[in-house]
């Protein structure tokens, strides 16, 4: 009896932690969706600096039309990047970057007024860019299945692939012309995004007041649930000390 008190006060405790962590969850999601409220999408072109948003389009940046290298499409930005696993240099390691390269310039966004540059580091973030407008080609190569690898790839590296060896080939790229919302800071550079989604305003800010009433939920079930367990078992485990 004392074993199953002791297991019943210790699922009780990891259920009020988890209502803890949920709880966390839900401050963000609530300062995500006073974001939201407050910054209304305006013409690119009114701009004045510091937090803006608009409901925009994507558009070739100060670089031009782009093409991804190993899907051949056409985009206003890329990112290719070349894996080798497992790491040849330390167990610790899942696997060797041997090849990184990005689009000589940033993607940019337009509307009727005006356009900006978006700066693309954050265009993969998941928590703000959910659904996101990016499009991905993944290639995985190995000697016992080979398969045709694009230019952009050097030949050597395959030539020296051990046969316990893959190569993972990953190309993000971002298309022209997909409605955006995008929200984030203006710099002499462009725009740094928090929210770069092909939601709409309103679409982003229902999808934050979903995930809050789904916080809300959780904690009062793991909250009290975890409570109620916890207690019950201390009140045992007292009874049979």
């Amino acid at each position: 009896m004392v074993t199953v008190a002791t297991i019943g006060f210790s699922v009780g405790a990891l259920l009020v932690g988890g209502a803890g962590i949920f709880f966390l969850l839900h401050l963000g999601d609530r300062r995500e969706a006073r974001t939201l409220r407050e910054v209304h999408p305006a013409p690119i072109g009114s701009w004045d600096g510091g937090r803006v948003a608009a409901e925009a389009r994507t558009e070739y940046g100060h670089a031009g039309r782009q093409v991804g290298p190993v899907s051949g499409a056409d985009c206003t930005w890329y990112h290719v990047l070349l894996v080798r696993e497992p790491s040849r240099r330390s167990s610790d390691d899942s696997h060797d970057v041997l090849l990184d390269i990005t689009a000589p310039g940033w993607p940019a966004i337009a509307d009727a007024s005006g356009r900006i540059p978006v700066d693309p580091r954050a265009l993969g973030e998941p928590l703000r860019s959910d659904p996101a407008p990016i499009e991905t080609t993944r290639v995985s190569y190995r000697r016992s299945a080979p398969v045709r690898l694009p230019a952009v790839v050097p030949p050597d590296i395959v030539d020296g692939l051990r046969q316990s060896e893959r190569l993972e080939l990953t190309e993000v790229r971002l298309p022209r012309g997909v409605d955006v919302f995008a929200l984030g800071r203006t710099t002499a550079d462009g725009l740094v995004p928090a929210y770069f989604t092909t939601r709409t305003r309103a679409e982003a800010l229902a999808a934050r007041l979903d995930d809050l009433a789904l916080s809300r939920r959780l904690i009062a079930g793991f909250g009290l649930t975890g409570l109620l367990l916890a207690g019950a078992s201390v009140v045992v485990l007292r009874t049979l000390s």
